[in-house]
């Protein structure tokens, strides 16, 4: 459903429960959803949205900066770029700025590998204790079409640009590569294995279709 919020568009989804009350979930990434008792009045819904709407407009504010994130960059240093879902000046993300664009955009990969695979193999070692795998190697590499893969040997590789995600996105790439190790394929089961360690995995994965293309260096 979609409403207007003091000029702001705000797309919600409705689950119906069974519950006394009305309650509201904002995510970080502002998917915004109404639980609400069985045959709740669409009027009230909307009201009980609009009556929070200073919870939710908070989120949807700092989200604004993604919308002038660009695909092409400059290496200027006010140019933006994500670092685990949030806008970054070049200044904030290099100590120094080198002199030509080449070099920069070098650096910049340089210091995405680095914080990529820093993060990523932290969080392949948290998870495995919790599914109860082992991967054999982690790689960080530059893949113009994966986020992650799994193969039968259990040797995982990861975007690099990976860590300009937000961090409960990072979590799913992780899970769902290691849940690979119990199914490679993508049947029931092995959404239902995904589902049960991220059971917000269908927004991370919109996430990751939004502003994927903005993941850029």
């Amino acid at each position: 459903m979609q409403i207007e919020i003091k000029g702001k568009e705000v797309v919600f989804n409705i689950e119906y429960s069974k519950r006394k009350k009305m309650s509201l979930d904002v995510t970080p990434e502002g998917y915004v959803t109404v639980k609400a008792p069985p045959k709740t009045d669409e009027a009230e819904i909307i009201e009980f949205v609009k009556s929070n709407s200073k919870e939710i407009l908070s989120v949807l504010e700092k989200l604004e900066n993604r919308r002038y994130i660009t695909r092409e960059k400059s290496y200027v240093s006010e140019e933006t770029f994500l670092y685990l879902g949030y806008a970054r000046s070049l200044s904030q993300l290099l100590d120094q700025i080198p002199d030509s664009d080449e070099k920069s955009q070098e650096m910049v990969k340089k210091f995405y590998l680095s914080k990529t695979g820093e993060i990523v193999k932290k969080r392949v070692k948290h998870f495995e204790g919790i599914i109860g795998v082992k991967a054999k190697s982690v790689s960080i590499v530059d893949s113009p079409s994966t986020w992650g893969t799994c193969n039968s040997l259990r040797e995982l590789t990861f975007n690099y640009r990976l860590s300009m995600a937000s961090e409960s996105v990072i979590d799913y790439v992780v899970i769902h590569e290691l849940c690979h190790m119990h199914h490679l394929n993508h049947d029931r089961s092995f959404w239902r294995k995904v589902g049960s360690y991220d059971p917000s995995y269908r927004e991370h994965q919109e996430y990751l279709a939004r502003f994927g293309p903005f993941m850029s260096i």
